[in-house]
């Protein structure tokens, strides 16, 4: 058995815990929500500017009701997933999956990533993860909306290596990502690690050199 596909008795895949390294060499640890992740979550959402709330929600909204973050962090583990990434020990992103109703093979997606850490290539690994997740689980298809200006997550789906579609209706683009593995997928995800492990080796060699 695929050591990811392991489950505790509560059902929680244990399996899908795990360090990443991050584009810029730095790590990340990630594991699957729980239910006491609320309180990280709504820490999350305040660090995070008007503008990237804006670009999340469609609007800017300072605070989130205690039931919306709830239902964030609430999972089945098979129809409604999500993912936390933490970073210096605590959330830094947060990425979840919806099963669309009367699409067995399709899911909706939605990506948080704190202002301080953008850029540091957390939404491409945890798109990666999720996709390897739902893939798992019958899934073959992801959706999004996005405000065309949220250059950010646009980036995020190109990156990943999967064919896309796009369509625009007025100032949202309606994103679908075929998420089954593929030749260019499996090649972009390498060139990151590959990348990803070359900082993290520089990191460590300037450490070393200006140890007294």
């Amino acid at each position: 058995m695929d050591a990811r596909s392991e489950t505790s008795p509560s059902g929680y895949p244990e399996g899908w815990e795990g360090h990443v390294v991050l584009a810029d060499g730095g790590l990340a640890f990630v594991r699957p929500v729980r239910v006491e992740d609320r309180d990280e979550l709504a820490a999350l959402h305040g660090r995070m500017s008007g503008e990237s709330q804006y670009l999340r929600y469609f609007s800017a909204r300072r605070r989130l009701p205690p039931t919306e973050i709830l239902r964030d962090v609430t999972v089945d583990y098979r129809d409604r997933m999500a993912f936390v990434a933490f970073v210096q020990g605590r959330v830094a992103a947060y990425a979840c999956y919806v099963r669309r109703e009367g699409d067995d093979a399709s899911a909706e997606v939605a990506f948080q990533v704190e202002d301080a850490q953008q850029g540091r290539g957390l939404g491409t690994l945890l798109l990666e993860r999720l996709a390897a997740y739902a893939h798992e689980r019958g899934l073959h298809r992801f959706t999004a909306s996005v405000l065309a200006q949220n250059r950010r997550m646009i980036e995020v789906f190109r990156d990943a290596g999967f064919p896309r579609s796009l369509k625009r209706d007025g100032s949202v683009l309606e994103v679908s990502l075929e998420i089954d593995p593929t030749r260019h997928s499996r090649e972009a995800t390498l060139q990151r690690h590959d990348a990803a492990l070359a900082h993290a080796r520089e990191r460590l060699t300037d450490a070393k050199r200006d140890r007294p």
